[in-house]
């Protein structure tokens, strides 16, 4: 490992423009030498304008290598990353030192505390609030111009008018929940999800734990060719049964070059894990990510209690649309506990849901309506910072023909409701 007073140099000399501040996210308490040439560089610029020269930052930090001045900063920045992290494990260990004579036990619980913070802020590269102020500026005035141009929407469309209504979809970044009991219809509503997104043009990749990629590829055929104007039977396309094998064809023909990816496993493993999704997200690098059954998902870790990886993995999949700037969305199944098939689910009755809903930036539940097989309920028991005109969709529900969309009929006053 390189000497920090190196690396640190290599730093400060080369933040020399907006865009070199902005790539650097750590702040100077990250430093182990040169945190004040970094606090001087910002209020500099804050105070003229400008950046100081490398003359003016030696003139007053005297023991900056300026041999470090053709460092590139990319290498540097990964290079004190390292080092940041090299530091804060082995403070971890020494602050607990005398902790780990006397009681043992309870040092280790604190060390490993310490060393999930560490991981967490390692892993999402969390930056200072205002420290990303010019982009988040920035950010604003491209949505603006989208908007502006008739665009008129934020983020991935979503199947949910509704949630539309408020011009924000799927944001990256996000991660979205939904849960119901066992034959509600989470995997219909992840495939409209996914069609939904890929109809608009986003690059989707669907993951399911539960079903083969065969089974998704005919559901989201009828979905698909609903939203395209086709007709279809998903009980005649299952059972072979005769359908209009020209319309069919033309079809499949039209969906050549559509941007959905649907995987059933990852080769070489006997369950799909939270690292092998990333590594596929990494890979295709997908607009959205869909994942059908969570809790089906290993979170790497068997030796932990099962309340521990359940919280790892929903944390986790929080951290990898972070990180990759995607938004997930995912499905889970309520428990038993929730036995009326026509009442939300309330998050208590999700194995392990208080963990979801709190890493959730949307969290939806879905039943039954009764006496209405043909509709579903959709309720938001968790929605960003926003406010919705209602805290329900009800959705038109006919899956076999492939329709799955929000209703503008007010069912609510049916008394069978």
């Amino acid at each position: 490992m390189e000497s920090y007073e190196y690396i640190e140099s290599g730093i400060v000399l080369n933040l020399d423009s907006k865009e070199s501040l902005r790539k650097f996210k750590h702040s100077s308490k990250d430093f182990a030498k040169h945190g004040d040439a970094l606090k001087f560089i910002n209020k500099h610029f804050d105070d003229y304008g400008s950046f100081p020269s490398t003359d003016t930052l030696v003139e007053n930090f005297p023991t900056i290598d300026t041999t470090a001045n053709s460092l590139n900063l990319d290498y540097a920045i990964d290079s004190f990353k390292s080092q940041v992290l090299f530091r804060n494990i082995v403070s971890s260990f020494q602050s607990n030192k005398d902790l780990l004579k006397e009681d043992p036990k309870k040092a280790l619980s604190y060390i490993q505390s310490n060393l999930n913070d560490i991981e967490v802020v390692y892993d999402e590269d969390v930056i200072s609030y205002d420290s990303a102020a010019d982009g988040r500026f920035d950010a604003w005035q491209a949505r603006s111009k989208k908007r502006k141009m008739g665009e008129g929407m934020m983020g991935i469309p979503t199947p949910f008018k509704s949630l539309n209504k408020t011009g924000v979809g799927w944001m990256p970044g996000e991660l979205i929940a939904m849960f119901a009991r066992p034959t509600v219809g989470k995997t219909w509503m992840c495939i409209q999800v996914a069609a939904t997104a890929m109809m608009n043009g986003h690059k989707t990749l669907m993951i399911s734990t539960e079903m083969p990629v065969d089974a998704i590829s005919l559901r989201a055929d009828v979905v698909l060719a609903n939203m395209m104007g086709y007709k279809f039977s998903h009980s005649a396309l299952r059972t072979g049964k005769p359908i209009d094998e020209d319309k069919y064809k033309e079809f499949l023909q039209k969906l050549n070059g559509r941007p959905l990816l649907i995987c059933d496993h990852i080769q070489g493993e006997s369950s799909i894990s939270l690292e092998s999704i990333a590594a596929l997200i990494r890979k295709h690098n997908p607009d959205l990510v869909v994942l059908d059954g969570i809790y089906l998902v290993s979170s790497g870790d068997g030796r932990k209690a099962m309340w521990e990886q359940s919280h790892s993995l929903f944390y986790g999949m929080k951290t990898l649309a972070l990180s990759t700037n995607t938004p997930v969305f995912v499905s889970t199944q309520a428990t038993r506990e929730a036995a009326n098939m026509f009442e939300p689910p309330r998050a208590d009755q999700v194995a392990f849901g208080d963990a979801l809903i709190r890493s959730s930036d949307v969290a939806m539940a879905m039943c039954r309506v009764e006496n209405e097989e043909d509709k579903r309920l959709v309720q938001y028991q968790k929605y960003r910072d926003g406010v919705l005109a209602s805290d329900v969709s009800i959705m038109d529900w006919d899956v076999d023909r492939g329709r799955i969309e929000e209703t503008d009929e007010d069912i609510w006053s049916n008394d069978s409701f």
